[in-house]
C-alpha cells in the first residue's frame, strides 16, 4: 500500500517536473506590470498626496497605523512609498496644471478629516487610548506593590 501512494507520489512529481520544464518565457503566460509608464492621472496624484500627507505627519501616521485593520507593515511601506513618489509629481508642472495643486488639498482635508475623527476613510480615532495615567493613584499602587513583595519576603521561611 505505501509503495503505491510513494509510487504515484514519485509519477506525479515528475510529472509536474516535466510540464514545468516545457515552459519557457518566450511560450509562457507574460505578466503585465500594473502600473504602465503612461504620464499620471490627477486621481494618482491626488491619492499620493493623501498617503503622503498622512506619512509625513507623525500625529496622522501613528494614528493611522494604530487604527488600521491592514498591518503596520504594509501600511508603512505604502506610506513611505508616496512619500518617495510625491516630489516628482508635484514637479511636473503639466500635471500640476492640468490637476491644480492638491498637495495644499491633501493637507486643508487632512486636517479636516482629523478633526472629524478619520483618517484615510477609516474611522475610529476615539476609540483610540488617551495617555497614560499618571498622578497620585501611581504613588499608591507603586506602595501597595512594594507593600505585598515586602511582606512575601517577611514571610518566607
Amino acid at each position: 500500500m505505501h509503495t503505491t501512494n510513494i509510487i504515484t507520489m514519485l509519477l506525479l512529481s515528475l510529472l509536474s517536473l516535466t510540464l514545468a520544464s516545457n515552459l519557457d518565457s518566450a511560450n509562457g503566460a507574460l505578466l503585465t506590470s500594473r502600473q504602465n509608464g503612461a504620464a499620471p492621472n490627477c486621481l494618482e496624484y491626488s491619492l499620493t498626496a493623501n498617503l503622503s500627507t498622512v506619512g509625513a505627519n507623525s500625529t496622522y501616521r501613528g494614528a493611522y497605523l494604530a487604527i488600521s485593520n491592514v498591518g503596520t507593515l504594509a501600511n508603512k511601506r505604502m506610506l513611505n512609498a508616496a512619500q518617495a513618489r510625491l516630489p516628482q509629481l508635484t514637479a511636473d508642472a503639466a500635471l500640476n496644471q492640468a490637476c491644480g495643486n492638491l498637495t495644499t488639498v491633501a493637507l486643508t482635508e487632512a486636517e479636516r478629516n482629523f478633526t472629524q475623527g478619520q483618517i484615510l476613510g477609516v474611522g475610529g480615532l476615539a476609540n483610540l487610548p488617551k495617555g497614560i495615567v499618571n498622578g497620585p493613584i501611581v504613588c499608591v499602587l507603586c506602595g501597595l506593590i512594594v507593600l505585598f513583595c515586602s511582606v512575601i519576603w517577611g514571610l518566607m521561611p
